[in-house]
């Protein structure tokens, strides 16, 4: 099973790296390296990650990397990663269009 990132799901995950880097940049390579790694792990059980409850769908799932939610979508044959927004936030089902396809 391949994995792919949107656009906006590598943004996020820079955006984060930046974000932390500015108080501690080894901290932050670690919390990056460690969302980048993540996917890996489900292409054995795609379905693993929790039912994102915005969209309410079994294809649209997310697991936790610290305290971000890395958001993907499972096709027939891929793991489409569509954002990573810290978990404290609430996802607008609008915001990604990738997740309606």
């Amino acid at each position: 099973m391949d994995i792919r990132w949107t656009e906006k799901a590598s943004a996020d995950a820079l955006g984060i790296f930046d974000y932390i880097a500015h108080q501690s940049l080894a901290y932050a390579e670690s919390v990056y390296e460690r969302i980048l790694e993540r996917p890996s792990q489900l292409t054995d059980h795609p379905l693993s990650g929790s039912v994102v409850p915005e969209f309410g769908r079994e294809d649209v799932r997310e697991v936790f990397v610290y305290s971000f939610r890395l958001i993907y979508r499972v096709a027939d044959d891929e793991i489409r990663v569509l954002t990573v927004i810290h978990g404290s936030r609430m996802l607008a089902p609008e915001s990604l269009g990738e997740a309606e396809q």
